[in-house]
């Protein structure tokens, strides 16, 4: 089975688990549920709370049924929020950031963010560099 129709389980028909083959079984995992789950801002709350119970602790047949009793029965449409893709920045830059500031490159690509364009120019010219 595939995510949506996991989801579309839990929400719309709400069988039992028992209802379900084993190779359906294995295909449920807590932690993209609870993602997907978490993408509706009335579940949010609920899924946040739940999630440090159902991956580890409980077994894929608790967190079924947990979700299946515990959430309303209707169908949802919950648009999946896509992570920001990282911009890439000139190498040398990143490099004279870092020898500037003395912290990590994941940071220093943090900090060029909320730089203006005068403060990198600035900080470039401090070590030499042209436009």
């Amino acid at each position: 089975m595939t995510i949506f129709e996991w989801i579309n389980q839990i929400l719309v028909h709400k069988k039992p688990w028992d209802s379900f083959n084993e190779t359906d079984q294995k295909t449920f995992s807590p932690f993209i549920i609870n993602r997907w789950l978490s993408m509706d801002e009335e579940f949010i709350e609920v899924v946040n709370y739940f999630q440090k119970y159902a991956i580890g602790t409980l077994e894929s047949r608790e967190v079924y049924k947990w979700y299946s009793d515990f959430l309303p029965k209707g169908k949802r449409y919950n648009k999946y929020i896509k992570s920001k893709k990282n911009k890439k920045y000139d190498q040398e830059l990143i490099n004279v950031l870092y020898e500037y500031f003395e912290d990590s490159k994941s940071n220093i690509i943090e900090y060029i963010e909320f730089m203006d364009k005068k403060q990198l120019k600035e900080i470039l010219k401090m070590y030499g560099r042209d436009k």
